[in-house]
């Protein structure tokens, strides 16, 4: 996986270039910010991680942490009953004006290497409806998400 500077377009979903904002991109040999981050937002976050919705797109695989040595290359993160991806998933999160792209593995980055995402990113994550809710395509698409075929089969509740 490539490093992509926080809050710059997501250049590695281009058909969503315009409308995403990278987050938690992070690579070996280039600095982020580090400290720590308020235990709700984490578990808000490990919620969204743990089964996130997917656009039927090709993948470039699994992404390995090039921070970790060896344990830590392939696992997600546990805390307090829920778990996030291990790197086989994009989280796609609604933002004001965009939407926030970031690899599953950002939980890890966070638990394991001190990573801080942008407070903005922060907030969207705290304010992110359900997965696969109405609430959440809707959310994408008044963004600018091309959303055709990708909306949540008939019978779901659309009134979220």
């Amino acid at each position: 996986m490539a490093h992509i500077q926080d809050l710059t377009p997501c250049s590695y979903m281009r058909q969503w270039e315009q409308s995403s904002l990278a987050v938690g991109w992070l690579e070996r040999g280039n600095a982020y910010p580090r400290g720590t981050v308020d235990e709700t937002f984490f578990r808000a976050l490990l919620r969204l991680c743990a089964n996130p919705w997917q656009p039927p797109v090709v993948s470039a695989g699994v992404h390995l942490c090039s921070f970790c040595q060896f344990a830590g290359r392939l696992v997600g993160s546990s805390y307090g009953g829920a778990s996030g991806a291990i790197g086989t998933a994009n989280v796609f999160i609604p933002g004001e004006t965009k939407v926030f792209v970031t690899p599953g593995m950002i939980v890890h980055y966070i638990d394991a290497h001190e990573y801080v995402p942008p407070r903005e990113f922060q907030d969207a994550v705290l304010k992110c409806p359900e997965m696969r809710s109405m609430s959440y395509f809707k959310a994408l698409k008044a963004l600018g998400l091309p959303l055709s075929g990708y909306w949540p089969t008939a019978g779901e509740d659309e009134s979220q």
